[in-house]
């Protein structure tokens, strides 16, 4: 077992490797290491966001005012940005090296966070998607990252419900997902319009807001919730959806291209039968080839090729929810709500064995920071 501050050693170390920290903390010569971060639970439901490396250990962990969900990273590595799920309105912001939060974010008065946000391609910029509940339409805050985090603005998310916000490769271009549900403050999670929900799928330019392509469902899917989302190289989306009705098994999971319609794609009829219509987080691969739509209702992760859509197979994983890109290739993170964390590779899926990571009920989503 490795203790606390071995771990942090080899992050400062996997740091200096990509070049992260000064020349005088660069003659650290281990390896880089990956290390992912993810917001959890502590026992006592103490709330954290907290990373580990691939042994499952602990590097760090931030004890945070309400449960976390998305966290956005910054271009160059050194910044986290840990979002509260909705209708929570704080956010972290983490120094990596250091491992400590800097700045606390709150949401202005009249919005709420929906857990997700991006910098821009410079790292001048951080995105957060909101909503503002007395209007009930969709924002995407803009706030001023070199300057404090100050707040400069909004933008409309051309829909209702922003949930996960991504940069296309072309680092311009804002991909949207608005759910579609109204919800307010005062009635927590309570789904306030199913009788005439829209999702949608938006394409923004980041610089302006400007709506440059919005797809959307057919009237008879339209309790089709679209949610979360991840992004090949190629710019191809692969998109998670839950259905606000267990009446129907509809497909969950869709791919996309700039230009082409949405692509649903169906599961087996024995894996449809048991995730509750609820997929819980998408996330590519490192080189884009396969990705993971996870269920945590059935307690499956699910596996697909993106090139074509085809079903790759399923991971059996307690409360399975959060998903990130695996040490290498074709590899994947998969963390339970429950406990613990696993890699999957084309070979099985291998359990991480450290205290921390098997101490802790791990939220939504994760992601890889080097």
């Amino acid at each position: 077992m490795h203790s606390t501050e071995t771990n942090r050693r080899a992050f400062l170390a996997a740091c200096a490797a990509f070049g992260l920290l000064p020349t005088t903390a660069r003659a650290a010569k281990t390896a880089p290491r990956p290390i992912w971060l993810a917001a959890n639970v502590a026992p006592g439901r103490q709330y954290a966001v907290g990373a580990f490396d691939g042994d499952g250990d602990k590097v760090f962990e931030i004890d945070l005012p309400e449960r976390g969900h998305g966290i956005a990273l910054s271009p160059d590595g050194r910044t986290a940005v840990a979002v509260a799920r909705r209708p929570g309105t704080s956010a972290a912001v983490i120094d990596l090296i250091s491992g400590q939060a800097t700045t606390w974010l709150e949401a202005p008065e009249g919005r709420h966070f929906h857990g997700h946000g991006l910098f821009s391609t410079d790292g001048k910029l951080l995105f957060t998607s909101e909503n503002d509940y007395q209007e009930s339409v969709g924002i995407i805050g803009v706030w001023d990252a070199a300057n404090d985090y100050t707040r400069l603005g909004e933008m409309s998310s051309h829909g209702i419900e922003p949930h996960d916000i991504k940069l296309m490769p072309d680092g311009r271009t804002l991909a949207v997902a608005n759910g579609g549900i109204i919800t307010h403050p005062d009635h927590g999670r309570t789904r306030l319009n199913l009788d005439a929900m829209e999702s949608s799928l938006v394409y923004m330019d980041s610089r302006d807001g400007k709506l440059l392509e919005k797809r959307t469902l057919p009237a008879d899917l339209r309790l089709l919730s679209m949610r979360h989302f991840d992004i090949a190289p190629d710019g191809t989306i692969a998109m998670g959806m839950q259905y606000q009705t267990d009446a129907e098994t509809p497909p969950i999971v869709a791919l996309h291209r700039r230009g082409k319609s949405l692509r649903l794609l169906d599961l087996p009829a024995e894996v449809k039968g048991i995730v509750h219509n609820y997929c819980g987080s998408v996330a590519m691969s490192a080189d884009g080839s396969v990705f993971a739509a996870s269920c945590p209702q059935g307690s499956l992760v699910t596996l697909w090729r993106t090139a074509d859509g085809a079903y790759l197979g399923s991971v059996p994983v307690k409360d399975g929810c959060g998903v990130a890109p695996g040490p290498q290739g074709r590899q994947l993170i998969m963390t339970s709500g429950r406990q613990g964390a696993w890699c999957w590779s084309p070979d099985g899926a291998v359990a991480l064995k450290g205290e921390y990571v098997t101490g802790r009920a791990w939220d939504n989503h994760a992601v890889r920071l080097v």
